[in-house]
């Protein structure tokens, strides 16, 4: 009976698992304590591409199980976001990987789909 239970937690959390967006400090603070990558997401308003990240790719269960493992989320709009110095960009969508003393690990510029920004998470954590 137990296991029957654990099972169907485990689905139903798996059901509504998301990546839970954080404010940069708060992310960096808690990078520290958790010893995880912060992944900061550059954006815009009317990004056809950022929108498709937003509403694909991070709601792909296997992008979000292998997410929350290991990173914590940051998304900043380049027009209304203070964007920390040193995350530069030249289009968007563009992904810094930070780890806890805020030294950048890796850079995605543009979007990608949900199998292949998955393997890109786990290649950071790999090489990190």
């Amino acid at each position: 009976m137990s296991k029957i239970i654990l099972i169907a937690s485990l689905l139903v959390s798996s059901l509504f698992a998301e990546i839970h967006w954080m404010k940069y400090d708060d992310a960096i603070e808690k990078a520290k304590k958790e010893n995880k990558i912060v992944m900061v997401m550059l954006s815009r308003e009317d990004c056809p591409t950022c929108e498709y990240m937003d509403d694909i790719v991070f709601e792909d269960d296997n992008v979000v199980n292998e997410f929350n493992k290991d990173f914590l989320g940051v998304h900043l709009d380049i027009h209304n976001d203070f964007i920390p110095e040193g995350l530069t960009y030249i289009g968007t969508p563009t992904f810094h990987f930070l780890n806890k003393s805020e030294r950048r690990l890796d850079r995605i510029d543009g979007g990608a789909n949900a199998r292949d920004f998955r393997d890109k998470l786990k290649e950071v954590k790999a090489n990190n």
